[in-house]
């Protein structure tokens, strides 16, 4: 589907897509099955990426070290100095990526820092971990491929907090719906209480070690409760929007800007063909930004007018403020003991999962991943993720000066951990102690400090929701206060993070814009909705609670 000659100067369609990752994808299926045609622009390549001599060098040697397994089958300490000295030499053309778990298994499917730069205030620690190809940093070898609903979201004017949803958990109820029946999760048969649990395609049991583990969580924690993760493999959504025939992909297009016309309105991109150089536009009345949280909210403030000043929308105060990321201790260890471990424990995504409880310290969830060694036993792998509220002096701008190699301005990010995060991470050490402890594990391993930000991947906010554009960027349906037919549904948009990982509500919410944004299409093309659509592939509570911006468009 990426194959063929790039997308003409001055191409028309009814909606364009940025970024193939998770919310690309959802945008993209959702609008094509509505009867939209459709172009997605994604900045990597679609094919064997293009890397430098040392990236291609190292993924070689990682492809075959995997192959041989050599991680399992090596001495835990020689494994772990091989480790070292494998990312020392990947700081030459990516510093900052090879610091990322998964570098190691794959260093060429991460961007190169040099070509692919950003900047950091004084005083911040930030690790802007990216992944430009179809599939996005869903497809990075050892993603958790976790799916939880955001427990705890509630509507901002019921809370009073200026913090928080603009609308509640029930009313993203049915679109969390919509995508679990179509990821066909797994995941334990015993939802957490209080929690309001996914639609599971196949409920599984825990095996024997499984089961001891979650025993001894119980023991120290009585009133937690452990269960088995909710995952999934990445679902091909981009296959499926080009079976309809309606998708026309193009792969290392670097979107530069949003076009709008003379009313505001949406108009279509500026994008960059990376492998030539050349410039050009391609129009739509509907643009879905899908890009990651950091990179959407640099194409709105690239896309600003040198004359719009402040304002809503692309001109937002909010622009950029509030990023957040979630607070992540982890640790590692060794149990000789199991013998039990089954091939089906080291599925990729399965996991024990302990959700936040007061006994833990509230907004804090713990991870537990066991990996069979060959000859018994298992390396355990504990993470623990605490929600980072939002601040407005965490933030995203723009270099004055530096660009990158297309000549865009970079992003530069400042970001600090709260008095209360520090004091969170203490607990979160404290709890993988006591857990690996309990466990037996040998050869123990924590963090000492809080991992910079960013180590999660779970960036969010800088283009937020709420209910007033002079505090927010976005109106409730992820639609962009001042320019009409312009959306953002990645995690930019989210006012506030919680414990969970936030792909499946980024699924959610792109899912329910892209069906207001066929919709109102077919109200202004005076089109009849496609038959499929029609028969019912939306759910039925369908309400869109679309508020009146002060554009007039809602």
């Amino acid at each position: 589907m990426w194959n063929g000659a790039p997308i003409a100067d001055g191409s028309r369609f009814d909606a364009i897509v940025v970024g193939a990752g998770a919310a690309g994808g959802v945008a993209a299926a959702r609008l094509c099955e509505a009867g939209l045609n459709v172009a997605i622009f994604e900045a990597g390549s679609a094919g064997t990426p293009q890397v430098n001599p040392v990236t291609r060098s190292l993924t070689a040697l990682a492809r075959f070290l995997d192959k041989v397994g050599a991680e399992r089958r090596l001495p835990p300490k020689v494994a772990r100095l091989g480790e070292r000295v494998f990312r020392r030499l990947g700081r030459v053309r990516q510093p900052v990526q090879s610091g990322l778990f998964a570098w190691a298994m794959a260093p060429d499917i991460l961007v190169d820092d040099r070509d692919c730069p950003y900047e950091t205030e004084p005083g911040t620690r930030f690790s802007w971990f990216r992944s430009r190809r179809p599939g996005g940093r869903m497809l990075v070898p050892g993603h958790g491929r976790q799916y939880y609903r955001l427990a705890g979201m509630t509507a901002q004017d019921r809370s009073g907090s200026g913090i928080d949803w603009p609308f509640g958990l029930n009313d993203l109820d049915d679109w969390y719906g919509w995508v679990e029946d179509r990821l066909q999760l797994k995941g334990g048969a015993h939802q957490p209480s209080g929690a309001r649990g996914s639609r599971l395609a196949e409920t599984l049991q825990p095996t024997g070690s499984e089961q001891t583990f979650m025993d001894i969580i119980r023991a120290r924690w009585p009133e937690a409760r452990p269960v088995l993760g909710t995952f999934a493999p990445p679902l091909p959504w981009l296959d499926k929007a080009a079976a309809t025939g309606r998708l026309t992909c193009q792969a290392d297009a670097v979107v530069r800007r949003v076009l709008k016309n003379p009313g505001g309105a949406a108009e279509g991109v500026e994008w960059i063909d990376s492998r030539t150089g050349s410039v050009r536009r391609a129009h739509a009345p509907i643009v879905f930004l899908c890009a990651s949280a950091i990179e959407s909210t640099r194409l709105l403030m690239l896309s600003r007018m040198p004359s719009a000043g402040s304002g809503t929308g692309t001109g937002s105060p909010a622009l950029g403020r509030y990023l957040m990321d979630h607070a992540v201790m982890s640790g590692h260890g060794f149990c000789a003991r199991l013998d039990d471990v089954l091939p089906e424990q080291s599925e990729p995504g399965r996991c024990i999962h302990i959700p936040p409880h007061e006994t833990l310290g509230g907004s804090i969830g713990v991870q537990i991943h066991i990996h069979p060694r060959p000859g018994g036993g298992a390396r355990v792998d504990i993470v623990s993720f605490a929600e980072m509220l939002p601040d407005e002096g965490n933030r995203v701008t723009l270099s004055p000066s530096r660009r990158d190699r297309h000549g865009m301005l970079v992003p530069v990010i400042r970001f600090q951990h709260s008095d209360r995060q520090h004091e969170m991470a203490q607990r979160q050490a404290a709890i993988i102690r006591d857990l690996a402890r309990d466990l037996g594990l040998s050869g123990l391993v924590v963090n000492n400090e809080l991992s910079p930000g960013g180590t999660s991947v779970h960036e969010c906010g800088t283009a937020r929701m709420g209910t007033d554009p002079a505090t927010s960027v976005l109106d409730q349906n992820n639609e962009c206060w001042d320019v009409p037919g312009l959306f953002v549904t990645d995690a930019a948009s989210f006012p506030r993070q919680h414990v969970h990982n936030p792909t499946l509500t980024i699924m959610a919410l792109t899912a329910r814009a892209a069906a207001l944004a066929a919709a109102r299409h077919d109200e202004s093309t005076e089109r009849p909705a496609d038959a499929a659509w029609a028969a019912g592939d939306q759910p039925a509570r369908a309400s869109f609670r679309a508020i009146r911006a002060m554009s007039g468009v809602g």
